[in-house]
């Protein structure tokens, strides 16, 4: 008996916990305009060319209609160049989707024929942070963390 009231007790906790993960202002947020911030690659396993822990600053600009997400994706220098001598630079959200507080984009970067996939969420309406991983054919040549304030937009 007193082992299945903790079990219904811990389930309870657990379901209030899930239920109330997602922020209400995260569920109906549009994340259409301009977002800035960083990415940090880290772990270094894949980092080429001396690229552990480089900073870089980011811009996204992201339209959304309904969950479907596009855009266009911009690099600068942070504590180091971008990707690929500093060619990869610029790319297009080719498609992303956004469900609750959860995102996912697929950037596709013509500089080096490279796809990143950013994976991350809504912390508020106006920040997002994640993880990314970035891949020339199959090989994976970086991933990292982002973090990204709207700038502009709704």
């Amino acid at each position: 008996m007193k082992c299945s009231t903790i079990v219904i007790a811990l389930f309870v906790i657990l379901a209030t916990v899930y239920a109330t993960k997602v922020p209400a202002s995260a569920q109906a947020a549009n994340v259409s305009g301009l977002w800035s911030g960083t990415t940090l690659v880290t772990p270094c396993y894949f980092a080429s060319g001396g690229r552990c822990n480089a900073q870089n600053k980011i811009t996204l600009q992201l339209t959304q209609q309904n969950n479907q997400i596009t855009g266009n994706y911009t690099c600068a220098y942070g504590t180091m160049i971008c990707r690929h001598g500093g060619a990869d630079n610029t790319g297009t959200v080719a498609w992303g989707m956004i469900s609750g507080n959860q995102m996912r984009l697929n950037l596709t970067i013509p500089a080096d024929v490279s796809n990143c996939y950013y994976n991350g969420m809504l912390t508020s309406i106006s920040t997002m942070h994640g993880t990314y991983m970035c891949y020339n054919g199959a090989a994976l040549v970086e991933e990292g963390i982002w973090d990204v304030k709207r700038s502009s937009g709704q």
